[in-house]
């Protein structure tokens, strides 16, 4: 373990922090460890504190983490429908791009999902790109003939260097769980043209359901994978370090927070095996229906979600 500080304000932990929940890793049993989330009071950026060290990576994200077997982890009826959301969303993000073909990078593709449905588009593959930390996934994705890069988000900046700036970057469900934010941020909009957009989506601690969880049991601090949590705000600052700007805040259903907030209840106050039979988030489609529907709706009345989406633009200059 090693000690971390507020990646947007660089306040240290000792001095403007306070703790706001302790929790196991109640999903992969990792480590028997109870880890401590702390609040900056600064900026009110939510940490992982103390954090594991980068040597602890390759066992606190084990071989079966659900991203490594996705599709065979995944009920196929929910596969199908987050492919259907999931190409909406996509959509939605080529409406902020000044070009019918932009040059698009996906900050950790995994399996190339986005890079397929931008294809599938209408994209051309040569200017479709990825960075995954895999060396095993971005052969596969070379092989497919996409344009597929090794690295962390940090080294972005780095491992594209020789490449023209971008029209569309997206990081997906990644922010959180990097050493250094404020680092990561910088780098990718030095990869942006001017204008160009981000597309940052992330865990959003202004919720009802972190609130409801949030001294133990709330799903999005993903114990001890998540480092990093931020709301609308500490969001927009970490962006203004860059030279990015909001233009828009969208909310989305973010249901396996949910149904894992109810999993590590069951679990460790009642059953393990309760637990993981009637609150598997990839597998119980009657909870991803029920919690899918009730954050669309809140986000369309306007409330905020556990899932927010933030486009940011960089600067013309």
């Amino acid at each position: 373990m090693e000690p971390a500080e507020c990646a947007v304000c660089r306040a240290s932990a000792a001095n403007a922090a306070v703790e706001v929940a302790r929790g196991l890793d109640f999903e992969y049993d990792t480590s028997d460890d109870t880890f401590s989330m702390v609040e900056c009071q600064t900026c009110r950026t939510i940490y992982l504190n103390p954090r594991p060290t980068a040597e602890e990576l390759a066992r606190i994200y084990p071989h079966n983490y659900y991203s490594y077997n996705y599709s065979s982890r995944v009920n196929p009826l929910a596969i199908k429908i987050k492919d259907f959301l999931d190409k909406n969303k996509s959509k939605g993000w080529l409406k902020f791009c000044r070009t019918d073909n932009p040059r698009f990078l996906d900050i950790g593709c995994g399996n190339g999902r986005n890079l397929e449905i931008l294809e599938k588009l209408g994209l051309s593959r040569q200017n479709l790109y990825g960075l995954e930390i895999k060396n095993e996934t971005v052969d596969k994705l070379k092989e497919r003939g996409f344009n597929a890069f090794l690295g962390a988000a940090e080294e972005a900046a780095l491992q594209l260097k020789n490449e023209d700036p971008f029209d569309l970057i997206v990081i997906l469900q990644v922010l959180e769980h990097v050493k250094d934010p404020d680092l990561v941020m910088k780098s990718l909009a030095h990869l942006l043209k001017p204008e160009a957009v981000l597309v940052v989506e992330t865990p959003n601690v202004d919720s009802l359901d972190c609130n409801l969880f949030k001294k133990r049991y709330w799903g999005g601090y993903h114990f001890p994978r998540h480092w990093y949590l931020f709301n609308q705000e500490s969001l927009a600052k970490l962006g203004a370090k860059a030279g990015l700007q909001v233009i828009s805040v969208k909310y989305l259903p973010a249901q396996t927070f949910w149904i894992y907030s109810l999993h590590h209840i069951v679990k460790e106050k009642f059953s393990p095996k309760l637990a993981g039979a009637l609150f598997d988030p990839f597998r119980n489609l009657f909870l991803l229906s029920v919690f899918t529907a009730f954050d669309i709706l809140r986000a369309k009345l306007g409330f905020s979600t556990s899932n927010i989406q933030v486009v940011f633009q960089k600067s013309q200059s």
